[in-house]
């Protein structure tokens, strides 16, 4: 019990200094369920705060996230997420060549700038996939357009996020507690060889912690998947 109150206190402490949508409490664990189009789990996936550096006023972070895929062999793959907060807006870039780096059999602890731009060079990675969530945004305010290809599974993927708009807070109850947090929506059109297929993507960001909750649908609005965080440990 006492750990848990040390560990919530930290948690406010975040939002007390900066106004970041990321944890910066080293060691902390974000738990998510990853659902299908007909909302059955598919995936649990575990994002760990493992570096926290402050310079000035820019704060940063990585998480490293574990997803375990249900009833599949060899279901354990890796992403990471790197966040920044320069004091007016975060930018959050998910490094889309550190799983194939672990898929290697690399040495993890040997993952470094080199090995980052060694593997971005072998899948081909062009583009920007960053994020940026300004503070104080408010609705209707439209985001940046950014595209990015890379290689996955010997095919070339090409991919477009457009038409990003903030569209104002709300408040997101889960198991994990209620979150305060800033919506976005955004397209995501994704070209492998002669099929595209486009998403309309909504998430939810709160201070603090990062992604809330995330879903998408097709463009005759069914329902694609699914994220939500379901706890924080420490």
């Amino acid at each position: 019990m006492k750990k848990m109150i040390l560990f919530i206190f930290a948690l406010l402490a975040c939002h007390a200094g900066y106004a970041q949508y990321f944890c910066t409490i080293e060691g902390a664990e974000l738990h998510y369920v990853n659902y299908d189009e007909a909302g059955q789990s598919v995936s649990n996936e575990t994002a760990v705060v493992g570096y926290v550096g402050r310079d000035g006023n820019n704060l940063s972070a990585a998480y490293v996230n574990k997803i375990v895929t249900n009833k599949l062999k060899g279901n354990t793959s890796y992403t990471r997420f790197d966040w920044n907060y320069d004091g007016n807006q975060t930018v959050c870039v998910e490094d889309l060549v550190f799983g194939p780096y672990i898929d290697s059999d690399s040495d993890p602890a040997k993952y470094n700038t080199a090995a980052r731009a060694a593997m971005q060079e072998e899948l081909k990675f062009k583009g920007d996939n960053s994020l940026i969530l300004k503070r104080n945004a408010k609705a209707g305010e439209s985001m940046p357009d950014r595209s990015y290809s890379l290689i996955v599974n010997m095919l070339k993927n090409e991919i477009t996020l457009s038409g990003a708009t903030y569209m104002g807070e709300e408040r997101i109850s889960t198991t994990a507690g209620k979150f305060d947090c800033i919506k976005i929506s955004y397209l995501k059109r994704t070209k492998v060889l002669l099929k595209t297929t486009t998403h309309r993507i909504n998430e939810w960001y709160a201070e603090g912690i990062g992604l809330v909750k995330s879903e998408s649908f097709d463009m005759k609005g069914k329902p694609a998947g699914k994220t939500l965080l379901v706890k924080i440990v420490k």
